[in-house]
């Protein structure tokens, strides 16, 4: 078998002037071996831009004859809002980057030979963050289906017992119809004898960790049921 061919990185750079758009292509094909940059100069460009997306990273210009950098930035959040972008701009100031950064930009940098060094390198982050949050998107997202799929019951709460949450399963179990009906309880009221449950919270508190308790808790129709409990 062979391995999979990597998709080239993709990049928008929005500028008017194509001086600037040439000199921010050349440096970033410097250091990211493979871009493939696409680069645009007005409204009609950025619409058909966006429109054939995706892109892995946007860098734009603020001050542009047609449009500012925040209205690009927020055009390309409401379309992909993972693209990370950054902004390239020549006459910017602490409030227009405070803006920017509320609005979801990942990095500002000054057009300034001086500053404009450091590019990539704000490119591989904000690469890198972006990819980052994907990730942790994608744990969430296989942790929850787990744990609202796994027949074994799951929950979390506070030392006092109110519930913070808890998977089908353990409402199911305890006669609950739903999680909803399960939340608007304390665990400590499902305890038969609340001994049992000081008792649980105890080892937790001095062993960081309690395994296989075995406890009679009540049912919703008022059952007694056993449970073996596993908690940290």
């Amino acid at each position: 078998m062979t391995p999979a061919a990597t998709s080239p990185l993709r990049v928008l750079v929005v500028d008017d002037y194509p001086d600037d758009r040439a000199l921010v292509a050349r440096e970033l094909a410097q250091e990211l071996p493979g871009v493939r940059i696409e680069e645009v100069g007005d409204l009609e460009q950025l619409d058909a831009a966006l429109e054939r997306g995706p892109h892995d990273l946007v860098i734009t210009d603020y001050h542009l004859q047609w449009s500012d950098g925040i209205s690009v930035l927020r055009e390309v959040k409401a379309r992909s809002p993972d693209c990370p972008v950054i902004m390239l701009t020549g006459t910017g100031s602490e409030e227009v980057a405070v803006e920017a950064m509320k609005a979801g930009l990942d990095d500002y940098v000054l057009k300034s030979p001086r500053h404009r060094v450091r590019l990539p390198a704000a490119a591989r982050l904000a690469l890198e963050r972006s990819r980052q949050r994907r990730s942790e998107r994608d744990a969430e997202t296989r942790y929850r289906e787990l744990f609202e799929t796994v027949p074994v019951g799951i929950y979390r709460s506070t030392p006092d017992g109110t519930f913070l949450d808890a998977n089908p399963a353990m409402a199911a179990m305890l006669g609950f119809p739903d999680r909803d009906a399960l939340m608007a309880v304390r665990a400590t009221e499902l305890y038969v004898d609340p001994a049992d449950r000081d008792q649980w919270q105890a080892v937790v508190e001095r062993d960081g960790v309690v395994r296989d308790y075995e406890v009679r808790v009540w049912c919703r129709e008022r059952r007694v049921i056993w449970l073996r409990n596993t908690a940290r």
